[in-house]
């Protein structure tokens, strides 16, 4: 049975991501945070997923919203006290404006629509206030051509047992990560995740014509220039206007 991203992968996500260092990935991001906002400023994640990063940056900023399409995924996350919202980045439901927007993970990536893209930066700017920041972390074509070889993933979590397989059309330049789940009933399930690995330079031109101005492009993780053979990239982008 074909099912909706995450809809099943929210039961195994915590086993599937139990390598992550999501403290080491929160420490990076607020790095970026201290430099532009105080601790009172307002901040909205996108693509927050089961809210591991939220949990981290709370501590040290409370005024805080957290959202994803997913209400699944949202779902599964611990009890905590700050607000979550289920919703589309590209279609954001929100009034106020805020001095600090992030997403992490390679969210921007399942936007696989340039004018999609382009909508979302046309939204961080009605949203951020004048000097607020927007932060994203995108995967490129590096990390897809390395990912692919040989990655097929098996396991088991909380009753479920999993497949995952990996492939890189690059030509549409489209990864795919495809998932086989059953559960403890025998019911087996697919989930289809698919990124668009654009280019570098689309962030620029897309960022520009929405009226964002890019301070920084990283190698991701580091707060040095992103190269050719980097495998991520971090944009920093203010709202200068």
């Amino acid at each position: 049975m074909k099912v909706k991203p995450y809809d099943k992968v929210s039961v195994i996500f915590d086993t599937l991501m139990k390598k992550l260092d999501y403290e080491s990935w929160s420490n990076y991001i607020s790095a970026i945070a201290d430099n532009y906002i105080n601790k009172d400023a307002k901040i909205l994640e996108l693509g927050a997923g089961s809210c591991k990063i939220a949990e981290f940056i709370f501590a040290s900023y409370k005024n805080y919203i957290a959202s994803d399409i997913s209400f699944a995924m949202l779902n599964s996350a611990n009890k905590n006290n700050f607000i979550k919202v289920c919703c589309d980045m590209t279609a954001l439901p929100f009034k106020s404006k805020y001095d600090f927007i992030f997403s992490s993970f390679d969210c921007v990536n399942y936007i696989l629509k340039l004018r999609s893209l382009y909508k979302l930066f046309t939204e961080i700017f009605r949203l951020l206030k004048r000097n607020g920041v927007f932060t994203f972390d995108v995967s490129l074509e590096n990390n897809s051509l390395d990912f692919v070889i040989g990655k097929t993933i098996e396991g088991q979590s909380n009753g479920y047992t999993f497949q995952r397989k990996s492939k890189y059309n690059k030509q549409k330049r489209i990864h795919s990560n495809h998932f086989y789940i059953t559960d403890e009933f025998g019911n087996e399930f697919h989930e289809v995740h698919k990124e668009k690995i654009y280019k570098i330079d689309t962030f620029f031109k897309l960022a520009d014509k929405a009226g964002l101005s890019i301070d920084a492009c990283y190698d991701c993780f580091t707060f040095d220039d992103v190269k050719r053979k980097s495998q991520r990239a971090q944009f920093v982008m203010r709202k200068i206007n």
